[in-house]
């Protein structure tokens, strides 16, 4: 399943949307056919610091890294997500699929698939120029796989917890 956006949300401020990652109509839950075995969702200041000092500038963004374990039950085998990152309200701040890629077997004769990228550009600040973003808290995502005319999900929403802007430098 080639990677694909839906629109980002823009949320009115002070309105929360509490809206989980819903299950994808016709997914089959199965435990046994796919597992995410790590996760990490960061935030990060990108900017360079000098020796440790800040520089007075920020260029938050949240990434978010996933492997999963799934079972080889045919050749071609389609792995994604589907993410939300939410503000600290739980306000969707932005909704995405994304491709996990093959990167090596299992060694059980299964196969480990991955992701590895940017979720959510946070604020921007540089001298004179201030360009604010909502403070993205949560980042929640379910796992699918399509194989065999199927498509599986383990059936847990993840949910990885972010630092508030001020504390991710």
């Amino acid at each position: 399943m080639p990677s694909r956006s839906i629109e980002p949300t823009r949320p009115t401020p002070g309105t929360a949307a509490a809206e989980r990652v819903s299950l994808r109509a016709g997914a089959i839950t199965d435990r046994t056919m796919l597992r995410v075995t790590t996760d990490t969702a960061v935030k990060r200041n990108v900017f360079p610091s000098s020796s440790g000092h800040s520089s007075g500038r920020s260029n938050l963004q949240t990434r978010l890294h996933v492997e999963a374990w799934v079972r080889n039950a045919s050749y071609v085998k389609h792995v994604w997500i589907d993410v939300h990152v939410l503000a600290m309200d739980d306000a969707v701040l932005q909704r995405e699929t994304f491709t996990l890629g093959f990167t090596h077997a299992a060694g059980d004769g299964n196969d480990v698939f991955a992701f590895d990228g940017l979720l959510y550009q946070g604020s921007v600040a540089t001298q004179g120029s201030v360009d604010p973003r909502p403070d993205a808290r949560t980042v929640q995502y379910r796992l699918y796989c399509e194989q065999t005319a199927r498509i599986f999900t383990d059936g847990t929403t993840h949910e990885c917890e972010l630092r508030e802007d001020a504390r991710s430098g």
